[in-house]
């Protein structure tokens, strides 16, 4: 056998499995090539398999189960030959057992409590505030209390240097517990440890005015805070002129502000990901988990969210649960998830995976959640966070939030994350006016096509070149860089994405 017959061209997650995934287009008739162990295994591709996709690597029957990262994908609904091609058409998601999966008398954390050799902790220029962790920005924040001052605001912060504005496309007509969401997500942007001073402009109507915003934000710090209403001050134009000299203000005195040094120990990362493929589960999810470990064990704190991207590994996730109300706690949160769709008429599975995950090579929500939960590291889960909530504890804390990956950053932010690692397999431009947002990916030809948008390559590890722990080291030296002023695509290009999480309907 000649050495092309031999390149691997294929990866086996796990010794039980049943599936090997492509890192290349394999066609009908070539050799799928992968390693077990130390020996190279050969079979022959049935049909044209994509980049990204699953190979059978043996005669499966309809109902049998799908293997992947030694853990089920689903069942089929067809025959697949030995290397024949698995994916959404053939294979899908079965529903879960979850009072088969809450924690007994018996349960115990499965959780790496610490690295072996501790690498050393960094610091890194920030600005201090009066309440909680240090700004790795300084921003002016012109903050919208309605749809109907979006604009306005964007005038405003488009005329200072420093100043960044949201578009907030709600405000009223709303239930009670939608405004309360809003609510939350307008006074987590306004405390941010990024905001020197908070500008904000209502509309003068709508459900909560400008004054009561400003007064429930002046409740929970002792930062710069004015706002002003365009009913009450005459129109648009007088609205941003008055705003625009307050802004300027504020700027001045956040320009006269020196930062300082602090341990890394101060940051509280967001990790996310958005426009996921196969790669996504094989090298950049493990590699941002790594990197969560490293901080968690600086004294950092790491948040993951997407809750419903959590169904499929809630049982694995929950495990490195700290307590076992925690436990159950994740458990819950997925079972609610469900339960609350379903009241609607709703199925989680109809909108999971979305068309992009699938063209990249994930057939089932249960795949896409074993992938996506290992960006979450393996150190103990210490809080169960609700939307826009900020953690009591430092460690590894997950939020419930949705799986739009937008509204998770948009929650995570809120609660008061100075910067997100943002892993994507099939590329996204997605940014945040107040928090730094980093893209990491593990798909070449992502990068290749999108470098404008990504920030950090990792598709070494797909070839071999370098392993899960040297780009999680990697990852960290990149965090620390954007902790002390590095800008990131999407910031550079000023992108500011935000969607709030809402549960019903406008009335």
């Amino acid at each position: 056998m000649n050495m092309e017959e031999m390149k691997v061209n294929a990866l086996l997650m796990n010794s039980t499995d049943n599936v090997v995934t492509t890192v290349a287009e394999i066609a009908k008739g070539e050799n799928v090539c992968f390693m077990k162990g130390c020996e190279c295994v050969i079979l022959k591709a049935m049909e044209d398999i994509p980049y990204c996709h699953k190979v059978a690597l043996s005669d499966l029957t309809v109902g049998s189960e799908v293997v992947k990262y030694g853990e089920s994908l689903g069942r089929l609904v067809c025959d697949v030959a030995k290397g024949g091609w698995v994916n959404d058409q053939n294979l899908k998601s079965e529903l879960r057992d979850y009072d088969s999966e809450l924690a007994g008398d018996n349960w115990q954390m499965c959780a790496n409590q610490s690295a072996p050799q501790q690498r050393k902790t960094f610091q890194f220029w920030g600005y201090r505030r009066a309440e909680g962790r240090p700004g790795i920005r300084n921003h002016i924040l012109i903050l919208p209390t309605c749809v109907c001052a979006s604009e306005s605001c964007r005038i405003v912060a488009s005329q200072i240097r420093g100043a960044v504005n949201i578009v907030f496309n709600t405000g009223c007509s709303d239930v009670q517990a939608n405004t309360d969401m809003s609510q939350k997500v307008l006074t987590g942007f306004a405390c941010h440890p990024n905001v020197y001073g908070v500008v904000i402009i209502g509309l003068g109507c709508e459900t909560v005015p400008h004054r009561k915003l400003k007064e429930k934000i002046e409740r929970l710090t002792s930062k710069p805070v004015v706002s002003f209403g365009i009913q009450e001050e005459g129109g648009t134009l007088k609205t941003i002129e008055k705003a625009t000299r307050a802004a300027r203000e504020m700027a001045q005195q956040a320009g006269s502000q020196q930062k300082e040094l602090f341990d890394a120990s101060e940051l509280y990362i967001g990790i996310e990901c958005g426009g996921s493929d196969a790669t996504s589960g094989i090298a950049s999810n493990p590699s941002v988990g790594e990197m969560s470990d490293i901080l968690v064990d600086m004294g950092a704190t790491t948040v993951m969210s997407e809750s419903i991207e959590w169904i499929g590994g809630e049982h694995i996730l929950a495990k490195r649960a700290a307590t076992t109300e925690i436990h159950n706690q994740i458990i819950e949160v997925c079972r609610e998830y469900e339960a609350h769709l379903s009241a609607a008429g709703q199925d989680c599975r109809a909108g999971q995976p979305t068309p992009g995950n699938k063209a990249g090579g994930l057939s089932t929500l249960e795949e896409k959640s074993l992938g996506c939960i290992r960006k979450g590291g393996t150190r103990p889960i210490v809080e169960v966070l609700q939307q826009a909530v900020r953690p009591s504890r430092k460690g590894a804390v997950v939020m419930d939030t949705a799986g739009f990956d937008i509204a998770s950053v948009t929650s995570m932010v809120a609660s008061g994350c100075q910067a997100i690692v943002f892993t994507t397999g099939r590329g996204t431009p997605t940014g945040n006016a107040i928090a730094p947002v980093l893209k990491v990916t593990a798909n070449e030809r992502t990068y290749r096509m999108m470098e404008d948008n990504m920030d950090v390559d990792l598709s070494a590890v797909l070839r071999g070149e370098k392993n899960i722990g040297q780009m999680g080291s990697e990852l960290v030296d990149t965090v620390a860089e954007v902790a002390g002023g590095r800008m990131t695509k999407a910031e550079a290009f000023g992108f500011s994405d935000i969607a709030v999480d809402h549960v019903c309907r406008f009335v």
